[in-house]
C-alpha cells in the first residue's frame, strides 16, 4: 500500500510528517522500509483502516461518500506515524557508510558525534513521537467514527466487553491513551471472562444490554472497576516498558543498562501489587453486591466510588 510519493514527492512528504528532519532527505533510501513502518501501524490498529486510508491518499476509484473530508485527520496521523516508525530503522545506520569492506563512520574535521547516551536518548523520543502518532490516529477514527473503523475486526473486538472505550476506561483507571486501550483491548476481554464473569454469573448479560437500574448500574461500574486495574496488573507484567505511556511505570533513564533493567523490574513488581490489591478488593465488593442481589429483601447500597488517578508512576 502506498502512503507517499503518489507524485513524486516522496522526500517533500515525509519531511512534512516528520517535521524535525532535514528536508535534504533521498527519499530512496527510505522507499524500500517504509512497508515495515507500515506493519508497525498495522500490528497496533488493524490492516483494514491503514487500507482504506492508503486508498483515500491515492484517490483510487471509490465512491465519494466512503472518505468524507475529515478523513484527512487520520490520514496525516497516519502518515506520521509510519514516518517515524520508519525513521527509527533507518536512523541508527543513516550516518554511517557501507561498502564491500564493511562498515565505518567518518566525521569532518570540525564535526563531532553523538554521545551513546545521546543517540539513546534521540531513538527513545522518535519511538515516543510514533506512539504519540498512532494514538492521536486511533483518537481520530473513534471520535469520526469512520465505518472502515468501526467495522473492522480490530474494532469490533469490543463488543460484549463492559469497557469498551478510552473515555470509560479512564473512568476507573486513567490512562490517557487511545493507542493503549487498543492494545488493552485483548487483555480486558481475557479479564472479564475469567474472573469478573464468573462472579457476576446471570446478572452479565443484562448490564450489557443496559438495563436500567441503580443495582446494575453500581455492578457495572464496580465490575468494570476490577476490569480494569486487573487489566493494567496485566499490562504492567506483559506489555514491554516502552509500549506503556510514562506515568504507568518510569524509571531513570541516566542509570547504567544493569541498573536501568533492575530498577524497571522492581517499579514493574511494585506497581502490578498495587494494582492487583485494589482488583481484589473491588472483586469481593462486587461478590457482596451479587449475593446482596441475590438475597431477597435485602438492599443494596448504590453509592459508587470515584476513578483511581495516578501520579507520575515509580522512579527508583
Amino acid at each position: 500500500m502506498k502512503l507517499f510519493d503518489r507524485d513524486g514527492n516522496g522526500s517533500e512528504e515525509i519531511t512534512a510528517a516528520v517535521g524535525i528532519i532535514s528536508n535534504g532527505i533521498t527519499f530512496d533510501k527510505w522507499r524500500p522500509l517504509l512497508h515495515l513502518g507500515v506493519r508497525d501501524v498495522v500490528a497496533i490498529v488493524g490492516r483494514e483502516p491503514v487500507e482504506a486510508l492508503a486508498r483515500f491518499y491515492n484517490r483510487y476509484e471509490v465512491p465519494d461518500d466512503e472518505f468524507p473530508q475529515q478523513a484527512v485527520v487520520p490520514l496525516r496521523y497516519l502518515q506520521q506515524a509510519v514516518a517515524f516508525f520508519t525513521w527509527l530503522k533507518l536512523i541508527p545506520t543513516l550516518d554511517a557508510q557501507h561498502g564491500d569492506a564493511g562498515r565505518a563512520k567518518n566525521l569532518g574535521e570540525n564535526e563531532k558525534g553523538l554521545t551513546a547516551l545521546q543517540e539513546f536518548k534521540d531513538e527513545e523520543n522518535i519511538l515516543r513521537l510514533a506512539y504519540e502518532a498512532t494514538d492521536a490516529l486511533v483518537e481520530a477514527l473513534d471520535r469520526e467514527a469512520f465505518p472502515f473503523w468501526i467495522e473492522s475486526p480490530k474494532y469490533r473486538q469490543r463488543e460484549g466487553l463492559l469497557i469498551r472505550s478510552k473515555e470509560e476506561f479512564d473512568n476507573y483507571y486513567i490512562i490517557g491513551s487511545h493507542r493503549l486501550f487498543v492494545t488493552l483491548v485483548p487483555i480486558i476481554r481475557e479479564v472479564q471472562g475469567a474472573t469478573v464473569a464468573p462472579v457476576l454469573g446471570k446478572y452479565l448479560a443484562p448490564i450489557l444490554s443496559g438495563e436500567d437500574s441503580d443495582t446494575f448500574t453500581l455492578m457495572k461500574a464496580t465490575a468494570a472497576r476490577a476490569v480494569a486495574l486487573l487489566t493494567m496488573q496485566k499490562a504492567v507484567e506483559r506489555l514491554p516498558v516502552e509500549v506503556i505511556p510514562e506515568g504507568i511505570v518510569q524509571v531513570q533513564q541516566s542509570q547504567p543498562v544493569k541498573s536501568r533493567l533492575r530498577a524497571e523490574q522492581s517499579a514493574r513488581a511494585s506497581v502490578a501489587a498495587s494494582l492487583g490489591a485494589d482488583a481484589t478488593r473491588a472483586l469481593e465488593y462486587l461478590q457482596q453486591l451479587v449475593a446482596q442481589l441475590d438475597a431477597d429483601g435485602e438492599e443494596v447500597d448504590t453509592s459508587i466510588t470515584g476513578p483511581i488517578v495516578h501520579s507520575k508512576g515509580m522512579s527508583f
